[in-house]
């Protein structure tokens, strides 16, 4: 490097910074995180084409994000500066439309704009009449939403008098793009309507060499590998490059059509669009559709598939899982939406957090992921995925998913063991034990316990690391020793199930030690104040990367719920690291965390505290785009998306994991063999008073499932629960929490026993119970 370095006059400061930099990182050939390079190459690599091109093309019809971001009176305008990199900060929303099993999830960003590759070139709708032009992405709003709360996405606006509606799905792996035109006036409306194919994204350029318009089969092909055909032949053709400039301008001034059927860019440039003359009586309408094959030998169907046999499909996967109703029909919406989000994301044997920018497999994401979908009972997509965990396994038993990451190995025996737990199912167990052991095995021996390290602060625990990149920089954080004790527990629960003593009490010597270790780091922490909270690691002081900590108690149960270090721990978060009401992660996502606010929401459930939990919940909920998901960060300025992804699998999982708990959450004990059934403790105070009723039907629970329906009326409120065991006999410990207190209170129509009074709430502690329990009683 220093060679290279005086070869290019590069000076000796310039490389001294790097490696302060380097250093400070702490990172290095055993911790960096080589599987993020291709990703990361492409990010930087388009903010640099992004930086040189877009700035030289005046005139061009360029993607939302950029019309927004570099406008100087837009709220998230950005200044280019000498950096050298454009890269979408500020508006990273979009919108997947996939099927479950189909390995190419396309989105469509807030005005419209399709693309149904990643990285890909897109497709976009435009109108003109004769008094105006409309080009979406210029647009001041739009009116965006789901059809029926599934992945079918309308887009619609107005111009002139004209209706625009953009329907958008996939099926069989074809994608469809429905465009409808209405004329809503009292007058004859003449105009024209064109798709187009855009060299752009919503990250920016995507390099598109050639597009032709193939006559006989009406349809364009892309770069010779990818096509788009339409439902009816257009009146006319149009087409751009670099050379002849973009081919909005012709159809915003009306020119007259090409003829030639073809264009060529070697820079990557080339564009076009088909247009569509219509006239329209009032009343009148112009329809037609574009379609999209998403894998080689998938063929077009002649007649394109209708969007209510779409959302009919996903009304039937989603009502074979577990159903919860409740009073707010935007809560209702956004567990469907988010539910289907999770199952769209499903790629056959992997799970991916996202649809674009992270479509890859993490154990860390799929822990959540793959949780959510077994709470709502969808076992036969889960179990395939788990199953191909020992995939991801190298020889001397680390669960890979990302160098560095020192969490995943614990992910993995957790994941594993909440599913064995909700389906009885001790096949998977014995099928997957060996495994399993190994990754044990892995984190006996990455802990760092030799004598080198004997008196450090991080003795006995795993190496630095990058980890969960929301932390920080490298470095030896409690979450991943959180994880990887947890996935020991999980492995000795396991070694119960299927008849593995000896393997069970080497397992409990190993996390009897590594408690022990992990207790000595934290008690140095706080300057030795054992009320302090608990920073990221145990070099580390108060700071964002603290939301680390939250996993001890959600989802792990590591630390009893009454440790009140953890509570000074919620409480510091809560004080200086909430912005408009959710977490604000100043580490690397600088923005507000969909997914790390329910963390911490979830902390608090599990903590006890009812009314915490359900303002941070409502918070993130406050935030949803209108297609009802999240970005990974929020830009707290525009609204839009700072960081990651703009569909985000991981916060759709903790919406349908939030609300699953907050009816019915296990408590799990080391010396018991079976959780607690902890029901309606994080119900919000509100649906208990007047008159209505909400449910949870069929939710899986270790053991079999429970249903449980509340219903209020006049000062009552009844409870009916009914658990339904895998095998019988099979009992459960339940316990109900409401959030009032009780003038009178019965249980199967007889006095009750064993009631508290708790902060104003009425714990019923209705111990070891089966078939159906009826608990009635009148609001004081």
């Amino acid at each position: 490097v220093s060679r290279i370095a005086a070869l290019l006059r590069v000076p000796p400061l310039a490389l001294r910074m790097f490696r302060s930099a380097n250093e400070m990182s702490g990172l290095d050939r055993r911790t960096l995180p080589t599987e993020l390079i291709p990703l990361n190459a492409i990010q930087l690599s388009r903010g640099l084409l992004n930086f040189t091109a877009l700035q030289s093309l005046p005139g061009w019809l360029l993607p939302y994000w950029a019309v927004r971001q570099f406008d100087p009176s837009d709220p998230g305008f950005i200044p280019r500066s000498h950096l050298g990199l454009s890269i979408n900060l500020t508006r990273r929303n979009w919108t997947a439309v996939g099927m479950p099993g189909c390995p190419n999830e396309p989105i469509i960003d807030p005005r419209g704009l399709v693309t149904p590759f990643r990285n890909g070139w897109s497709f976009d709708v435009w109108v003109r009449t004769g008094k105006c032009v409309l080009f979406p992405s210029r647009l001041d709003s739009v009116h965006q939403r789901l059809s029926d709360d599934v992945p079918v996405v309308e887009t619609s606006f107005d111009s002139d008098g004209l209706a625009i509606t953009l329907t958008t799905y996939t099926h069989n792996s074809v994608l469809t793009h429905h465009v409808a035109v209405k004329n809503s006036t009292g007058e004859m409306r003449d105009g024209a309507v064109a798709i187009a194919i855009r060299p752009f994204n919503p990250e920016g350029v995507a390099l598109t060499y050639a597009i032709r318009f193939e006559q006989e089969r009406n349809r364009f092909v892309v770069d010779e590998t990818q096509t788009v055909t339409l439902s009816s032949p257009p009146t006319a053709l149009r087409w751009g490059s670099n050379e002849r400039g973009d081919s909005a301008g012709a159809f915003g001034r009306a020119e007259h059509a090409d003829d030639i059927a073809e264009t060529r860019c070697p820079l990557g440039f080339a564009n076009g669009h088909a247009v569509y003359a219509f006239s329209l009586e009032p009343g009148g309408t112009f329809e037609f559709t574009a379609q999209a094959p998403l894998q080689d030998g998938e063929e077009v169907p002649a007649v394109a598939t209708m969007p209510q046999a779409v959302v009919k499909m996903w009304n039937d996967l989603l009502q074979t899982g577990a159903q919860i109703e409740t009073p707010d029909q935007k809560v209702n919406a956004l567990l469907r939406a988010s539910l289907a989000t999770v199952l769209q994301l499903t790629d056959g044997d992997t799970i991916t957090p996202g649809p674009w920018t992270y479509h890859q497999f993490w154990f860390r994401d799929a822990a959540a992921m793959v949780r959510a979908l077994d709470v709502f009972g969808f076992h036969h997509v889960t179990r395939s995925i788990i199953e191909q965990f020992p995939s991801h396994q190298q020889p001397d038993g680390y669960f890979r998913s990302q160098q560095g990451e020192w969490d995943s190995n614990g992910e993995a025996l957790w994941t594993a063991w909440q599913h064995i737990a909700l389906t009885g199912n001790d096949t998977l167990a014995r099928q997957l034990f060996e495994p399993l052991s190994r990754g044990v095995e892995w984190i006996r021996r990455k802990r760092l316990t030799g004598r080198e390290h004997k008196g450090t602060p991080y003795e006995g625990l795993l190496p630095a690391g990058l980890s969960a990149e929301h932390l920080g920089l490298a470095d030896h954080y409690f979450w991943d020793n959180w994880w990887s004790m947890a996935g020991v527990s999980a492995f000795i629960r396991i070694c119960e199930r299927v008849g593995k003593p000896e393997a069970a009490r080497s397992a409990e010597a190993l996390l009897h030690e590594y408690r022990t270790a992990m207790e000595r780091a934290i008690a140095r922490t706080g300057d030795g104040n054992p009320d302090a909270p608990i920073p990221a690691g145990p070099e580390r002081r108060v700071d964002c990367g603290m939301i680390g900590t939250c996993v001890t108690w959600y989802p792990l149960q590591e630390i009893a719920a009454e440790d009140c270090r953890m509570r000074a721990t919620l409480e510091t978060l809560a004080q200086r690291f909430l912005v408009d009401g959710m977490f604000f992660q100043d580490f690397i996502h600088s923005g507000m965390n969909a997914y790390l606010t329910l963390h911490l929401a979830h902390a608090w459930l599990h903590e006890g505290n009812r009314s915490e939990f359900w303002k941070l919940f409502s918070a993130v909920a406050a935030h949803a785009s209108p297609t009802l998901n999240f970005p990974e960060a929020i830009h707290p300025q525009t609204g839009g998306g700072s960081m990651g992804d703009g569909h985000h699998g991981w916060a759709a999982a903790e919406i349908c994991l939030a609300l699953r708990d907050a009816f019915v959450r296990e408590v799990w004990k080391d010396n018991q063999r079976d959780p607690e059934l902890v029901m309606l403790s994080g119900i919000p105070a509100e649906w208990f008073q007047g008159d209505g009723q909400f449910s949870i039907t069929e939710a899986p629970v270790p053991g079999g499932t429970v249903s449980i329906e509340c219903v209020g009326q006049e000062g009552r409120i009844c409870v009916l629960i009914t658990l339904t065991a895998h095998e019988q006999p099979q009992v459960f410990n339940t316990s109900v929490r409401l959030p009032l207190i009780a003038a009178t209170l019965r249980v199967n129509g007889g006095a009750a026993r064993n009631v508290r009074i708790v902060d104003g709430e009425t714990w019923v502690e209705c111990g070891k119970t089966g078939g159906k329990t009826m608990i009635e009683c009148d609001v004081a």
